[in-house]
């Protein structure tokens, strides 16, 4: 659970390193995790390009 402040203090970026030490000692040694985050990272770029390349219209002729 993450606590949201109204302001962020340096105390508030403690917790959220403490929080985040803490998962990764609960977290599984998931070697398959790093690149999957990577291929749907790429994935998702390249599908954000390609939404603005049809958005943006056909290219008038050269």
């Amino acid at each position: 659970m993450i606590i949201r402040p109204r302001r962020l203090t340096p105390g508030y970026f403690r917790l959220l390193q403490m929080q985040l030490a803490a998962g990764r000692g609960a977290e599984s040694g998931g070697r398959l995790l790093t690149p999957l985050a990577l291929l749907l990272a790429a994935a998702g770029l390249c599908l954000s390009f390609y939404s603005a390349r049809r958005m943006a219209g056909p290219r008038p002729p050269q």
